[in-house]
């Protein structure tokens, strides 16, 4: 249901409102706002750029889900600093605490929450690019039908909430500048705080089902409990941004008051701290090589438990589906060696032979005769099973394969 936007002396609460305020608190947040923005933009500036890198210059191979996450980097850097020049308009400070007179303290807030129009613009921009990020990466690694399509799934979710929320953001109010600009009368908007609630909502299923769905697979391998149980934990590490994003729509309550300069900055804060781990959950992976190449000792167990885990995954779709190249490889192996074995024993005789004509030959006087026997066998297994991991193909059976059998025969 729209609702008229809030004039300027609309602004002003009822004597009500004001008893659940204390107007002597001078405390402020802008030093939080600091602090988490600065750091976590310094950490995914740089993770993203060891990612890149990583991509770029070790493994030579550049997918779609690293495009995204570049994208969803930037994105979430412009919230973080969006928010840090918001700290000159009174963000952090309690709306009482906004330097007077009147009319100075309507422009700050009007600035204030102008910039967190935009930051929330890019904020989702950014929760949907890094999901996706998430989502293709899933896709090029598990070729399991059902979670394929549960991916595909989230994925259309993820595409329809990032759309809806980047235009509800900016067409909240008609006109649009009536979202940041009180003066503005006869001016129409949806309540949009209930609008976060339904997006946040939404978040925290698609962040659930990306953290949740793939452990059944890795925790189906046939691997040692203790890898397994190490794999499951570093993909559950996705846990912490799910549990920030439930702290966030728990702080939106606070934004129905007056004091919206202050009761920003929770759900603000929480809401980069969940972008930020989301990136950097998703970006450690890729960097294997890299931190190979600095901590060998340390890093070099933790590789060889993933290529188990890649080979393993791949193991397990490959019986699936390529059991019948499989049978058939095994038959022809088998045809080839009774093949060698008649060949061995044509051969044997064929030298007894040829020797007592040598050596009858060589009684007359005469010159022996040279038989050759010449058998070739060409046989061709073909596969088409293969799967791309990182940048590296892991395959069962590639087309063609050759199997080298010795004696120079190869199939």
């Amino acid at each position: 249901m729209l609702r008229h936007a809030p004039r300027a002396v609309d602004l002003i609460p009822s004597a009500d409102d004001l008893t659940h305020y204390d107007f002597s608190d001078k405390s402020t947040l802008a030093p939080a706002i600091w602090q988490v923005n600065l750091t976590f933009s310094v950490v995914i500036g740089v993770v993203v750029t060891l990612r890149v890198f990583t991509r770029a210059f070790l493994t030579r191979h550049f997918f779609i889900d690293d495009i995204l996450i570049v994208f969803a980097a930037l994105f979430t850097l412009v919230s973080a600093t969006t928010a840090l020049v918001a700290t000159r308009y009174g963000l952090g400070m309690h709306v009482w605490n906004l330097p007077p007179p009147l009319d100075n303290m309507m422009d700050m807030l009007k600035h204030c929450v102008q910039l967190m129009y935009v930051a929330h613009v890019f904020y989702a921009a950014a929760t949907a690019f890094t999901k996706l990020s998430i989502i293709t990466s899933y896709l090029r690694i598990f070729p399991h039908r059902l979670l394929r399509r549960i991916l595909l799934g989230t994925a259309v979710m993820v595409t329809g909430l990032g759309l809806g929320a980047i235009f509800a953001t900016i067409f909240q109010c008609t006109p649009v500048r009536a979202a940041w600009d009180f003066t503005i009368t006869d001016s129409r908007c949806f309540p949009f705080i209930d609008f976060l609630y339904g997006t946040a909502a939404v978040n925290i299923v698609t962040d659930f089902i990306l953290v949740t769905a793939p452990l059944p697979y890795f925790w189906s391998l046939n691997l040692p409990i203790k890898q397994r149980l190490l794999i499951c934990l570093l993909f559950g590490v996705g846990f912490i941004a799910f549990i920030a994003s439930v702290i966030r729509i728990v702080t939106l309550r606070d934004m129905y008051g007056i004091d919206v300069t202050y009761y920003l900055v929770s759900p603000l804060n929480w809401t980069i701290i969940e972008c930020s781990l989301c990136i950097v959950c998703v970006s450690v992976p890729p960097m294997r090589p890299l931190l190979a190449k600095i901590f060998p000792h340390s890093v070099s167990n933790f590789i060889t438990r993933m290529t188990a885990v890649k080979t393993a995954t791949h193991r397990a779709a490959n019986n699936k589906h390529s059991g019948h190249q499989l049978s058939q490889l095994r038959t022809h192996r088998e045809m080839i060696e009774d093949m060698e074995n008649d060949m061995d024993r044509q051969l044997s005789l064929f030298e007894s032979s040829k020797s007592r004509e040598k050596e009858s030959g060589s009684g007359k006087g005469g010159k022996g005769t040279v038989h050759v026997i010449t058998k070739t066998v060409d046989v061709t297994v073909t596969s088409t099973s293969k799967m791309s991991l990182d940048g590296e193909s892991v395959v069962g059976l590639t087309a063609p394969e050759e199997v080298y059998l010795g004696r120079g025969h190869s199939l």
